[in-house]
């Protein structure tokens, strides 16, 4: 079954073919805040970069095609010397028939509903072949061209509709799109299983395994989560009324929305309404209140329960009655927490209301789910997106002075010497897999870190080391000053070299934007000091 195009099944709309153009540009190509005007595919031809699409962060490389939207920003840098793209502008044709006659009014909306971002299809090399043929087309360079130059669009959009791909790189069911449609449509009314199953052309189980399977989770949870989304667009709006919301998204009540609002965000829509003006404490050892922080929101409070294993039980007993006090004192509308700190909710609900994070996929999901909940999303994005760029701007640096070099990490402690290890973590992947360095294997690669005493390490054999100073108490200086002595130490190629560098928490850090942006700099600091004084030593950065 083949995919029908909402401006011809639904909305009498038609796109228009209104320029083509391909762009070749040189090395240092760069575009800085463009806005689209018109519905456009974006084609890349060669080369390599990064594209940012309102604040959106994409690698773009031969063979990507993009939807833009008119609105969308556009900002772009290119890795590559040559660059080359074609760029197809679209408008849109509404048809109506008014008491007999057809009348004809231009739209700016896109003809088909697909997101501004990567279109995802099968059989890329076709949609070069398509695209290119459409631009010859256009140029006048084959007979007929006015003629077939819109039938040509009209196939080629006909084609990427029937060959999208889901995020998951699976096949597109255009028949589970039109009951998505619907869902969307009528979502402020009753929609029934059968309902949904008939509009697919499928029976009620059928459409539900093919549903879980294509989108991970059933049609009725789906559909929950259109109406939650609904709903958190409307409880932004001025004078939003819940039971107004709840009406219009398809809940029956009030109370009843509330419900499932808060068991799919953890907090009631009450609270999501004033997210932006909320006072808000952490309880997080993963440095929630440095992810609040570089959005702009400084909390009231920061509460940091989980043991810490080289600390007296009875200090660890005061500082958490201490940190409980000021909670209480702060006075939070909301508290924030991470899934270490489940022993302490009960306590932590009775100061105010709480939320336990689950652990997230990545880091990036983390701190957009902390900017959604007290209303930073935009400055989340933008963050994001200020980070690929130089991460894009710094890589070629790094990736030219370390190039084959090892690095390690070690934290040193009161009481052990840490190594980090080669398991998946946002450190590894921002060193090893985004900035593309060499890890020195000094771990087996499933150990996330391995604890030694200061004359019980192994031979760090390694060309760089960098290493976090946790504490600056005597015992760590004497632990420090313990593993100077030891042969491993005094081996290793780092020291030989001089190449052993103090840097900040970088466990930490690397768990929000503004602290990988940080983790970029001290790399930085590294090449520019070993430039100004090539033959120190050892040279030691940081706070």
């Amino acid at each position: 079954m083949t995919e029908q195009f909402p401006f011809i099944a639904e909305t009498t709309s038609l796109p228009l073919l209104s320029s083509m153009c391909c762009v070749r540009r040189g090395e240092n190509f760069r575009v800085q805040g463009k806005t689209v005007s018109r519905p456009m595919l974006c084609l890349i031809l060669q080369g390599d970069g990064v594209l940012a699409l309102n604040d959106t962060v994409y690698t773009a490389q031969a063979g990507s095609l993009f939807v833009l939207k008119p609105g969308t920003t556009v900002e772009a840098a290119a890795r590559s010397n040559v660059t080359e793209f074609i760029l197809l502008s679209m408008d849109t044709v509404r048809l109506q028939q008014v008491r007999g006659e057809w009348k004809m009014t231009s739209s700016s909306d896109f003809p088909l509903d697909w997101q501004t971002g990567r279109l995802l299809v099968r059989h890329e090399q076709q949609v070069v072949s398509r695209l290119e043929s459409l631009y010859e087309t256009y140029r006048g360079l084959q007979p007929d061209h006015f003629i077939s130059i819109h039938s040509q669009l009209h196939e080629l959009l006909q084609f990427l509709s029937e060959n999208r791909l889901e995020a998951n790189y699976e096949k597109v069911d255009p028949a589970l799109e039109r009951s998505i449609m619907y869902m969307r449509r009528f979502m402020s009314e009753g929609i029934s299983m059968d309902q949904l199953a008939k509009i697919a052309g499928l029976t009620p189980s059928s459409y539900s395994r093919s549903f879980k399977k294509a989108k991970g989770m059933s049609p009725t949870d789906y559909l929950n989560r259109l109406r939650i989304e609904e709903a958190k667009k409307q409880l932004t709006e001025e004078h939003c009324v819940l039971k107004d919301i709840a009406v219009s998204v398809g809940y029956g009540n009030e109370y009843y929305f509330s419900r499932k609002f808060k068991q799919t965000l953890g907090i009631a829509p009450s609270i999501y309404m004033k997210r932006d003006q909320l006072r808000v404490a952490t309880a997080s050892i993963m440095g929630f209140h440095e992810n609040l922080t570089s959005l702009g929101l400084h909390p009231v409070a920061v509460f940091e329960g989980a043991l810490d294993r080289e600390t007296d039980e009875n200090e660890y007993e005061r500082r958490i009655i201490e940190q409980f006090n000021q909670l209480r004192q702060a006075k939070p509308d909301l508290i924030i927490g991470d899934f270490y700190h489940k022993p302490y909710y009960d306590r932590l609900k009775s100061i105010a209301p709480t939320l336990l994070l689950e652990p997230a996929e990545d880091w990036k999901s983390q701190h957009m789910r902390l900017a959604e909940l007290v209303g930073r999303e935009k400055q989340a994005l933008l963050h994001f997106k200020e980070l690929e760029f130089h991460k894009f701007e710094a890589g070629p640096s790094l990736q030219s002075y370390f190039g084959t070099a090892r690095i390690a990490l070690m934290e040193i402690t009161n009481q052990f010497i840490r190594l980090q290890g080669a398991n998946e973590h946002p450190l590894n992947n921002l060193l090893y897999d985004e900035l593309g360095l060499q890890r020195a294997q000094l771990l087996p690669p499933d150990i996330s870190r391995y604890e030694y005493t200061a004359d019980s390490i192994p031979l760090l054999d390694t060309d760089f080391l960098f290493v976090h100073r946790a504490s600056l108490q005597p015992a760590s200086e004497k632990a420090f000053r313990r593993m100077k002595q030891t042969a491993s130490w005094n081996r290793s190629t780092a020291v030989l070299h001089g190449n052993v560098h103090d840097i900040s928490n970088w466990h930490l850090l690397c768990w929000n934007p503004e602290g990988r942006l940080q983790i970029l700099n001290e790399l930085q600091q590294i090449i520019q000091q070993a430039s100004a004084y090539p033959h120190a030593s050892l040279i030691m950065i940081g706070p």
